[in-house]
């Protein structure tokens, strides 16, 4: 037995940072679902917009609730870095998902494109395997983390195969003019980016599993 788990078998158990984690994998599902399901149209773009960006406030308001109880306890259930490193990286994919959204409406792209739409798909089903794997740490079911690892690390890779097919087909076509490459970019770049720090939030899960096997 780790001397971490020693301690929280003598002392009393705290299970606020496990609720606050599990609440804000739910957040991120609800934004994740969001863009799944994102209209094209103006006033249905801005209206879900609006709520995904309340998402991402109320994500921000749970990580500055982590931070405080860290500061404020003395012993945590699993390391205090890895609740903050987690809690960072859950906030991290919703930022970029809120970015996506928000330079899809704010530069006026439109339309989603094949690609933006399977890199929105690909993020949906990364989060859900997020979503579905932070209560195993709760439950002590550590080794059904790093299994959810392998998944997410193989949806990054496929994320990042699209997107880089994407611009590099954006690149190469005359027809596409400079500022709608930035345009199309800048949703491009948020997605594989939240794609990215799925796979981040992923890594501190393994992290937990190692430590406490």
């Amino acid at each position: 037995m780790a001397i971490q788990d020693l301690i929280n078998w003598l002392l009393p158990r705290d299970d606020k940072f496990f609720t606050m984690l599990e609440q804000h994998a739910d957040i991120l599902g609800e934004a994740a679902a969001a863009m799944a399901s994102f209209p094209e149209d103006e006033g249905g773009a801005q209206t879900t917009l609006d709520r995904i960006h309340s998402l991402e406030h109320r994500g921000d308001d749970l990580v500055r609730a982590v931070t405080l109880a860290l500061d404020e306890t003395f012993v945590t259930p699993i390391d205090r870095e890895d609740i903050h490193n987690l809690a960072n990286s859950l906030d991290n994919v919703l930022d970029y998902l809120y970015a996506a959204a928000q330079a899809f409406v704010a530069y006026k792209v439109h339309s989603f494109t094949p690609a933006m739409r399977e890199l929105i798909q690909i993020c949906a089903e990364a989060v859900t395997v997020l979503k579905d794997a932070i209560p195993f740490i709760r439950k002590r079911k550590l080794e059904r983390l790093a299994p959810a690892r392998l998944q997410i690390v193989a949806l990054e890779k496929r994320g990042d195969g699209v997107y880089h097919t994407e611009m590099a087909d954006l690149f190469k076509n005359p027809d596409v003019k400079a500022k709608e490459l930035l345009r199309q970019q800048a949703v491009l770049d948020s997605l594989e980016a939240a794609l990215d720090s799925c796979q981040d939030a992923a890594d501190v899960l393994e992290n937990v599993a190692i430590k406490h096997a």
